[in-house]
């Protein structure tokens, strides 16, 4: 049987607090501090040379090696002709803090900012590994709608930029570059907002609202994809970057970008007017989910009054349909208001949200429901009539649901599930004409 070590250290697995396993250093290498200088050696000389190179708008970036703590980063220099434009430094400077300001899983990670011995401002970041989402859009069929599991994954990509854009904004941030070339997918499912190199303050667009200031030399970004207001250099609030995520999903769904031209001119002109076909012009009735498509173009709308009011509220929308469910209009009904009239042709259903409603055929109160039952499906499902009236008992909130929607979320199944459905509803209705 084992024994274990008596009190006070006398066996040679009995470790005395702060102790180490390993060989001993020399005391004399301790004291005068030769060990950590040798464990340090290269702290002054802290990168190794670049590995590869990449060039960018502002700068190249840098595979280099972070010698003291082995391993590799991404380092962004500013290119060598830029480095006395005043201009360039400060935007530069400020995508360094910026970024390092913002510690979340889906931005990159700053580690330092420094200069280089030529004299080169830089700054250096955790090295991703994996493909842009532009190179992800480039792989998917050019017509035609993307594959439901595909579309799966592509939206959670959407929504983890959702995530970072929150965070971003609630710490007074607005990134005003949002495409699929500054989104990264990792190797192992990571997701990051890159480049926020003409990323804004948002108290500091505020001021400008206040002074009414429009400034042509502030239209920076990709014209493609940014608001109207980013385009004419106005103040700009969370509601741009609400805008580019509508254009991102776009930029997915149809495999282009919302504004195009010729030339550079086209394409500006096309962000100022807001002007692009919509997702069902371009790809045809129904090719992109018509859910989808409203998210698209509320995001997308012309007016910011008429977007979402945050990108966390556009967020909710897309988890609702990834989810199976969808943003239905709600309705109130007050008491002994009709829903539904016996007879009448059926073009939508209603769920019961709140209070309670009753059904009737002819005279005859037929049963009451309440929160959380659904109604007039039948007519949508056998394209018949109505076959009994609805009318509110009590102050109602019901959420309509268009028949075009439950088709639509219909076809959106396996097709042989879809005629099933289809056909208990035409077995129920004859059931109720034969009891009639």
């Amino acid at each position: 049987m084992s024994q274990l070590p008596k009190k006070g250290g006398d066996t040679e697995t009995d470790l005395p607090v702060g102790s180490r396993v390993g060989p001993r250093s020399d005391p004399g290498e301790l004291g005068s501090g030769g060990l950590v200088s040798r464990l340090t050696e290269g702290l002054a000389d802290r990168y190794g040379p670049p590995l590869a190179v990449a060039h960018g708008g502002m700068g190249v970036v840098e595979t280099v090696q972070d010698k003291p703590l082995a391993r590799v980063l991404a380092r962004k220099v500013i290119h060598e002709e830029l480095r006395d434009q005043r201009d360039v430094v400060e935007m530069f400077l400020r995508e360094a803090r910026i970024t390092g300001q913002l510690d979340h899983p889906n931005v990159v990670p700053v580690h330092d900012l420094g200069v280089s011995d030529d004299g080169g401002l830089f700054f250096t970041m955790k090295l991703v590994t994996g493909r842009t989402l532009r190179e992800w859009i480039t792989e998917l069929p050019a017509d035609g709608p993307v594959e439901r599991s595909e579309l799966l994954d592509l939206l959670d990509v959407v929504l983890r930029v959702c995530d970072a854009l929150a965070f971003a904004h609630s710490r007074g941030v607005l990134h005003c570059d949002i495409k699929p070339a500054n989104v990264m997918v990792g190797e192992f499912g990571q997701v990051y907002l890159m480049d926020w190199g003409v990323a804004r303050w948002i108290e500091e667009e505020a001021l400008r609202v206040a002074s009414n200031e429009d400034d042509d030399e502030r239209v920076i970004g990709t014209t493609g994809l940014m608001p109207p207001e980013q385009a004419r250099g106005a103040p700009l609030d969370e509601r741009a970057d609400v805008f580019a995520v509508g254009a991102l999903l776009y930029n997915i769904l149809t495999r282009r970008p919302p504004f195009r031209g010729e030339t550079g001119v086209q394409a500006l002109t096309a962000a100022l007017l807001c002007r692009f076909p919509t997702p069902d012009d371009l790809m045809g009735p129904g090719v992109v989910p018509p859910a989808l498509s409203r998210v698209i173009l509320r995001a997308m709308s012309k007016d910011p009054e008429d977007r979402y009011p945050s990108v966390i509220e556009l967020k909710a929308d897309l988890q609702r349909f990834v989810r199976g469910g969808e943003s239905f209009e709600a309705k109130v009904f007050e008491p002994g208001e009709i829903v539904v009239n016996e007879g009448d042709p059926g073009d939508e259903a209603y769920i019961i949200e709140s209070g309670r409603c009753e059904v009737l055929r002819g005279a005859e109160s037929i049963r009451v429901m309440g929160a959380g039952e659904v109604f007039g499906e039948m007519a949508i499902l056998s394209s018949g009539v109505r076959t009994a009236t609805v009318r509110a008992i009590e102050r109602s909130v019901l959420r309509r649901v268009s028949g075009k929607a439950l088709l639509d979320e219909l076809d959106e199944m396996k097709p042989w599930m879809g005629a099933l459905v289809r056909r208990l509803a035409e077995r129920f209705r004859e059931r109720e004409v034969e009891q009639d």
